[in-house]
């Protein structure tokens, strides 16, 4: 049928009033999100054909389908309001989630997990769950949100490992729920294929210059920008030590590091309070340069007084925070040396591909993968992570020597 009239009913959100021809009756049609119809829209007839008679029934039919579903407006543009339930707190998805981790910080205290299990699951809740059904009633959660979850992880480049221990999260709050009687059954979760995998691309050592150099050069021409100059060196740094760039650097201080002697002279060795994988936690020899960045610019920066001084931006509490302004710095100065996009793809550079740098680097002129990968705290296939035992310091100097080719 084809349209004859549609006029947009003022304040009142997504409503509209429809007149069809063949048919003498006006009808109601308003968004009521996708969970509910196909396209997402009401479509009802109001049973008369007087115009004025129509607006208040199409106001009344909608203001009651909104009452009726305890919906609240989400945003204030009509052409894409969408509404949500209100749902009581101790019917969230985020409640349980709660219980489940204060269990996790009792077991893991007590010995009944390994330790950094629930920071894990903290982590990976807060970084992608949360956001799609953390306010949602656990009664109303479905496939469709399940779907949104699996999507995400998918996009942002992610193991098939890492992917389904965000959904053995899922199941083990939803597994909360059923036990407390908040929920009948539980959903199936996602099958989880993984496509071509795309690996961070790497900044060559020039490039890794460029930026350093333009981040000095900014931080000197206008004060204001002087803490270019620090993310100057955590740039450096990163690129000769294999440290993710988030918690695993920015929680870094200097109880964390030492300096062993050896016949090669001075290693400073790296001992994070934080790793991605809890199970491979392993002190990293680190590059002679880095080393020299940390004696010549950051103890200088930061002084050695009682150890709990961070390596980088030691008197920033709010280490998130700092976490994305430093991610925003990288971008925006790699963005103006034209280098932060992969030629010829519509693929970006973050700062974590300066990770993948350093593998390529280390790789290169070791050709040991094994050593690579147990001081990199990475997970590839091959490594057997149930037989790995911390180096001693004999030990630490010899992958010093087989990492850096020294003789």
């Amino acid at each position: 049928m084809k349209k004859l009239l549609e006029i947009k009913i003022k304040n009142c959100d997504t409503l509209k009033l429809i007149k069809r021809d063949k048919s003498k009756f006006y009808y109601a049609k308003f968004y009521v999100g996708k969970g509910r119809r196909k396209d997402g829209y009401l479509f009802l007839s109001l049973k008369t054909s007087n115009k004025t008679n129509a607006i208040k029934k199409a106001k009344e039919v909608w203001f009651d389908f909104i009452s009726k579903n305890k919906l609240t407006k989400k945003n204030d543009d009509s052409s894409v309001a969408v509404y949500v339930k209100k749902v009581a707190p101790e019917l969230t998805f985020d409640y349980f989630f709660n219980k489940c981790h204060i269990d996790s910080l009792e077991q893991e205290s007590s010995g009944g997990l390994f330790k950094g299990t629930s920071h894990s699951r903290k982590f990976k809740y807060d970084n992608c769950i949360k956001h799609f059904i953390g306010q949602k009633s656990v009664k109303d959660i479905d496939t469709n949100d399940l779907d949104k979850i699996r999507k995400s992880l998918l996009n942002k480049n992610l193991e098939l490992k890492t992917i389904k221990g965000y959904f053995t999260l899922v199941k083990h709050t939803l597994n909360k729920a059923l036990e407390l009687n908040a929920i009948d059954k539980i959903l199936r979760m996602p099958i989880i294929k993984l496509g071509k995998r795309n690996p961070y691309q790497p900044y060559s050592k020039e490039e890794v210059n460029q930026i350093t150099e333009e981040l000095r050069r900014i931080s000197k021409t206008d004060k204001s920008y002087g803490h270019y100059n620090e993310v100057a060196d955590i740039v450096n740094f990163l690129y000769f030590v294999p440290l993710r760039p988030g918690k695993e650097f920015l929680s870094l201080q200097h109880k964390d590091v030492k300096l062993i002697d050896s016949v090669h002279g001075k290693i400073l060795i790296i001992d994070p309070p934080h790793r991605k994988v809890a199970q491979n936690t392993q002190p990293i020899p680190s590059h002679p340069i880095a080393r020299d960045i940390y004696l010549n610019r950051i103890c200088k920066r930061y002084p050695n007084e009682t150890g709990k001084e961070y390596l980088f931006f030691n008197k920033d509490p709010k280490r998130r925070t700092l976490q994305k302004k430093i991610y925003k710095i990288f971008r925006k100065v790699t963005k103006s040396l034209g280098i932060y996009e992969v030629a010829g793809s519509k693929r970006n550079r973050p700062l974590y591909s300066i990770r993948t740098a350093n593998f390529i680097e280390t790789y290169a002129k070791s050709g040991n993968a094994e050593l690579l990968a147990r001081i990199g705290n990475t997970s590839i296939n091959m490594l057997d992570r149930s037989y790995l035992q911390k180096f001693s310091s004999s030990k630490l100097v010899e992958v010093y020597q087989k990492l850096y080719s020294v003789k």
